[in-house]
C-alpha cells in the first residue's frame, strides 16, 4: 500500500499509526495539496489528505473512513471492541478528538486573518476547553497499550494532543492557554506518555512543511 500523506497532518497521522499497530506494510508520499504540482486531485474527489492506495489500486480517502476500511478489511489486531457499551465509549472518545482537531485548525487559520473575529475565537476557545475536559474525563486513569488494548480513540486523542502541542511550539494557535492540555487536565499526563512510548506514535512525529521545498517525496 502507499499512504500520501502531509507531514504536520493529525489526520494522516492517524492513519499511520494505525497501519503501524496492525502491522501492515506500506509506503509514504509526502504531498501539500495547495502546491502547483500537487498530485492529490489524481486520487482523491474531496482534493486533501490522507489517501490510501491499496494493494489492488484501489483510493480510499477521508481519514475517519479509512480507518473504518481498515478495521473492517484488517481486523486483526481490532482497534474497536467487541462489547457495545465499551465500543461506543471508544467512538465517543474518537469523536471529540477529531472534532477539537478539527477546531483547532480553524482557529489557526482564523488568527492569521488582518481582522480575526474575537467573539467566534473565543467561542472556539470554549470548545477546545469543555471538550479536552470531557475527553480527560472519559480516560481517566487509562493506560493504553500497558493493561488494555490501544483503540482508534486512542490514536485520535494522541493525534489531537500532538496537534496541539505543535500549535503551542509554533505559535499557531494565538497563544491561547486552552490549548495547553497537560496543564489544564493533568491526568492526561500519563495517559499520553503511555501512548507516545509505543513505537507507532514515536515513528509518526508531526513535522512543518519546508514551504522552501514543495515537491513531493518518498521515502
Amino acid at each position: 500500500m502507499k499512504l500520501i500523506n502531509a507531514t504536520p497532518s493529525p489526520y494522516g497521522r492517524k492513519v499511520a499509526i494505525a497501519l503501524k499497530e496492525k502491522a501492515i506494510t506500506y509506503e509514504v508520499m509526502y504531498d501539500i495539496p495547495w502546491a502547483e504540482e500537487t498530485i492529490v486531485p489524481q486520487y482523491s474527489p474531496l482534493q486533501q489528505l490522507p489517501i490510501l492506495i491499496t494493494d489492488d489500486g484501489k483510493n480510499i480517502y477521508d481519514s475517519a473512513y479509512i480507518l473504518d476500511w481498515l478495521e473492517l478489511r484488517y481486523p486483526t489486531p481490532a482497534l474497536l471492541p467487541t462489547d457495545i457499551d465499551a465500543r461506543l465509549q471508544v467512538m465517543q472518545l474518537r469523536m471529540l478528538a477529531e472534532r477539537l482537531a478539527e477546531f483547532a485548525q480553524v482557529i489557526a487559520f482564523e488568527v492569521q486573518r488582518l481582522d480575526p473575529s474575537t467573539p467566534w475565537l473565543d467561542r472556539q476557545k470554549r470548545k477546545i476547553g469543555t471538550g479536552l475536559a470531557e475527553i480527560a474525563k472519559l480516560i481517566g486513569s487509562r493506560k493504553p497499550g500497558l493493561k488494555e488494548p490501544i483503540t482508534l480513540g486512542d490514536i485520535a486523542a494522541g493525534c489531537t494532543f500532538g496537534m496541539f502541542d505543535v500549535m503551542i511550539e509554533k505559535n499557531l494557535g494565538g497563544g491561547f492557554s486552552e490549548f495547553e492540555w497537560r496543564k489544564n487536565q493533568p491526568n492526561l499526563l500519563e495517559y499520553a506518555t503511555a501512548l507516545y512510548a509505543r513505537s507507532s506514535f514515536k515513528e509518526t512525529q508531526p513535522v512543518m512543511f519546508d514551504v522552501s521545498n514543495l515537491k513531493q517525496n518518498v521515502k
